[in-house]
């Protein structure tokens, strides 16, 4: 089909209906319906290509241009430009969605306004969020958002299978469930009680976020948008005495409809068996389809010891505090965990975490030896159970660090293979792009990190940042950067990288202002001295730091 750019006053024909991109407007022979202004400019893009695929990336530059955004943007947008031309995700007419890929505008475009397609009456102007939408069965679907306790070591990627599952909109593809574990909250407010209520929590998350159909988004602290995942799960716990007692809902978001409820009522030393009844029932009430592997995993407890279990939900409360003493303190509980089973995986994850951050954060005078440590005790973890991911995660990290990077990527990929909603992973593998000179494929991939983990830390914004400069884009870079610094105000690398793009912009004054931010936070600060173990390979991109500072007076 012919790209149509449309006639003098700028209007088409897009199957019965006229659209005036400068009007942001379409209209058929009963009605007129105003669009959003981004909701335009993507169908706008969409009938230019008729009948040839438009990626999410491409509809994503185009419509929110030197703006980071999250794919569920575009994902809204789709759906709400559906519910404009009345389409049906199931059965499209008009927008096609071509899974793992983009959309396709199916409808025949002619440019040109004539009188076939006036109204027969003067029609009501109606926003599309109003435009009545056809009925549709929707499929329940699932997935968890993940365990959140590796935001703060993050490094960075490499191109891998983009999980940029068909989100919201796509009800036609059970591939396209996106569902959010919401905190569960204790009843009596009791430290164990909120405890259990953690654990219960990131224990379905990871039930769930390596099932192949589901697609796993984690919670903005700030709140989230009813639209921002399909479904909801909602949990209580109260502990009383040697009982446990645990409430789960699972919640429609866009109507707020409460689909199922169920009361869990057990003893405290069948604990695990509550966890495997939550985890069956939402897989069973979601109607997804789990293999036999999938089945087996579910009903495989990380340990059988209570006591283990509650110290390593006491090291993961720790580890997120992010801080020097926390850090310490985590690594006692992990080890107190090991002391009650020995053969507790996610312990020794734990504990390679805890090492892996001493190095990070330079917590420690031997920062290799925890590197060593880390490495150790995460290879641990993978032989006694080789479906952790998180043990994926610091190994990648690890060989990062030794700037084994292919390896560092076949690590993460591995642990995508096990939860591919894994953000942390995403993101890791984009820093890992970078550094192996390839920022623009880390762009994508940081993004599916920011929509898989909403609540993104300042590390994510810092990576995406890095690879906006390094694809000669300062103005996005700056964005980032400075939503890094507004998280984290004293970390050295993102001021590194905030004088680069100043000094890129030729502002003297940021220069200036970032100089003197780098000489209080690292006194004896030399660039040639920190790139000398900063894990970056790639020769150019090195210079281009190089020669940023080379200008300025330390």
């Amino acid at each position: 089909m012919p790209e149509v750019s449309g006639d003098q006053d700028g209007a088409m024909h897009i199957g019965s209906w006229l659209f005036y991109p400068e009007l942001n407007r379409v209209r058929d022979a009963n009605s007129v319906v105003q669009l959003e202004p981004k909701a335009a400019l993507a169908l706008k893009l969409l009938a230019e290509r008729a009948g040839k695929p438009v990626t999410r990336q491409e509809l994503l530059d185009a419509v929110w241009a030197n703006v980071v955004v999250s794919d569920d943007a575009l994902t809204q947008v789709i759906i709400k430009l559906r519910k404009a031309l009345g389409d049906d995700a199931r059965n499209p007419r008009y927008i096609q969605t071509i899974p793992k890929r983009g959309y396709c505008l199916l409808a025949e475009v002619k440019a040109g306004s004539n009188a076939a397609h006036a109204p027969a009456k003067r029609p009501a102007i109606i926003t599309s969020d109003k435009r009545r939408n056809p009925a549709r069965i929707v499929v329940a679907l699932v997935v968890i958002l993940a365990v959140g306790v590796l935001g703060y070591l993050l490094v960075d990627d490499q191109p891998l299978p983009n999980v940029e599952a068909d989100t919201a909109d796509e009800a036609a593809s059970p591939a396209a469930a996106t569902l959010m574990v919401m905190p569960f909250e204790g009843v009596t407010g009791s430290e164990r009680e909120r405890r259990f209520a953690r654990g219960m929590r990131a224990d379905l998350v990871t039930d769930l976020g390596g099932l192949s159909d589901l697609v796993v988004i984690s919670p903005s602290m700030d709140g989230i948008a009813p639209a921002a995942s399909r479904y909801q799960v909602y949990g209580d716990v109260q502990q009383v005495g040697e009982l446990i007692g645990v409430h789960v809902r699972l919640v429609e978001s866009e109507s707020a409809r409460q689909l199922w409820s169920q009361r869990y009522e057990r003893r405290l030393d069948d604990f695990f068996q509550v966890q495997r009844s939550i985890s069956r029932d939402v897989v069973r009430q979601l109607a997804l389809e789990v293999t036999a592997a999938d089945l087996q995993r579910l009903a495989d407890r990380y340990t059988p010891s209570l006591d283990a279990y509650e110290d390593f939900l006491r090291g993961q409360a720790e580890l997120l505090i992010r801080g020097r003493e926390a850090n310490m303190a985590a690594r006692h509980w992990y080890r107190e965990a090991l002391a009650h089973d020995p053969n507790f995986a996610r312990a020794y994850a734990g504990l390679a975490l805890s090492f892996a951050a001493d190095y990070r954060n330079h917590w420690t005078q031997d920062g290799q030896g925890a590197l060593r440590l880390a490495q150790e005790m995460a290879q641990t973890g993978a032989q006694i159970d080789p479906n952790i991911s998180e043990v994926y995660w610091v190994l990648g990290y690890v060989a990062a660090q030794y700037r084994q990077h292919e390896k560092a990527l076949l690590h993460l990929q591995r642990a995508l293979e096990i939860d591919h909603s894994y953000a942390d992973a995403y993101a890791l593998m984009g820093g890992i792009n970078t550094y192996i000179g390839r920022p623009e494929l880390s762009i994508g991939q940081l993004r599916d990190a920011m929509r898989l983990n909403q609540d993104a830390g300042y590390l994510y914004y810092l990576l995406l940042g890095r690879a906006y400069y390094f694809t000669q884009k300062p103005e996005q870079a700056m964005i980032n950067l400075s939503e890094s610094l507004a998280r984290n105000a004293t970390n050295l690398e993102t001021h590194i990288y905030m004088l680069a793009v100043a000094a890129a912009r030729d502002d003297a004054d940021t220069v200036e202002w970032e100089a003197e931010e780098i000489g209080v936070i690292a006194p004896e600060f030399s660039i040639d001295v920190w790139l000398e173990t900063y894990p970056m390979t790639d020769r150019g991109q090195r210079e281009m730091l190089g020669d940023a500072f080379d200008r300025v007076e330390m």
